[in-house]
């Protein structure tokens, strides 16, 4: 039995390096001999470059129609960038105008934020808490306002005058 074990080891081997050969025989044998003639390369050398040519030529026009369409974009883009412009400075013109007129009516409305800053100290606005009073009835004239108004009607000795004789005298010129 060891016999038979070592024949076909041996066999084994035989057949692998028989395999070996064989290829390498076989890629021999098909290799060419000669060259290829001269005028086959040479031809084959033109229908190359024609087709580089003609891809070069399908390139060059692929870039003017890209050229074109782009110059077409770029037109399209710069008008449409002119209406915004004109947009943009119309709106600016029109914020000005409102921020004049805000400016005015702040100015108008300022009196009234004054005593309502006042309450804002306490962090209150009293304003929505208390009713609106109502008008003071007016208090009687001063004697500077007494006085006033008899050199205006021309009452003769008014600078030498009590306040009650002022209304006293006020009251009879105007019934003249």
């Amino acid at each position: 039995m060891a016999q038979k074990n070592s024949d076909k080891k041996s066999n084994k081997k035989s057949e692998t390096t028989n395999k070996k050969t064989s290829k390498t025989s076989d890629h021999k044998v098909n290799a060419p001999t000669q060259s290829t003639p001269k005028a086959t390369v040479e031809a084959k050398a033109q229908k190359a470059l024609a087709l580089a040519a003609e891809s070069v030529q399908a390139a060059k026009k692929a870039v003017s129609d890209s050229s074109k369409k782009l110059r077409k974009r770029a037109t399209a883009l710069t008008e449409q960038t002119e209406k915004l412009a004109a947009k943009h400075a119309k709106a600016q013109t029109q914020l000005k105008k409102a921020e004049k007129k805000a400016d005015a009516e702040a100015a108008s409305v300022k009196p009234r934020q004054k005593s309502s800053a006042r309450s804002a100290g306490s962090g209150v606005d009293t304003s929505l808490l208390t009713p609106p009073l109502p008008s003071p009835q007016p208090a009687a004239p001063t004697l500077i306002e007494l006085r006033q108004r008899a050199k205006s009607q021309g009452v003769t000795g008014y600078s030498r005058l009590n306040k009650a004789a002022l209304i006293a005298a006020l009251e009879s010129s105007t019934k003249k």
